[in-house]
């Protein structure tokens, strides 16, 4: 079984297991959530999930992606878009490194983020329930294609 495969299965054994529902809709928002290679946008899963079922609303997919976030199971990306992009295939708290070019999300693997969260909790005293991450800057193929404008 895929990773893929196996992220679909956990997220619907997880939606049973608390007691919701698994209608037609619902998985087709998990795969779409799921199929994305970035951090799509509710936007982006309803425009994926209405080419399959035309009838679900976008209310129905801001449900959804609100039930998996109350379980766990997707973690919201703050962008420079003032959009709010998901990623469900890592939902633990990770960095992300967002491009203010072209949008694109990718996850960045950081050694050392929990020594900061850390070293947070001691200086203020507070209890870090959780934490996010995010640098802004422009991906290589919008430093190529600024360069190339300006050349």
């Amino acid at each position: 079984m895929s990773y893929g495969a196996a992220r679909y299965e956990q997220i619907v054994a997880k939606l049973e297991a608390a007691g919701h529902r698994i209608t037609p809709q619902r998985l087709c928002i998990v795969e779409a959530l799921l199929a994305s290679d970035r951090h799509p946008s509710a936007e982006e899963i309803f425009a994926q999930v209405r080419l399959i079922s035309p009838t679900t609303s976008l209310a129905t997919i801001y449900k959804t992606l609100d039930t998996l976030k109350s379980l766990g199971e997707v973690l919201e990306v703050e962008s420079w878009d003032n959009r709010t992009h998901f990623d469900g295939l890592r939902p633990s708290p990770h960095p992300h490194i967002v491009c203010t070019g072209c949008g694109r999300i990718d996850d960045i693997d950081l050694q050392g983020v929990s020594a900061l969260q850390s070293e947070a909790e001691r200086v203020s005293g507070f209890k870090v329930d959780e934490q996010r991450l995010e640098f802004y800057g422009r991906c290589l193929k919008c430093q190529e294609t600024t360069a190339a404008n300006m050349a």
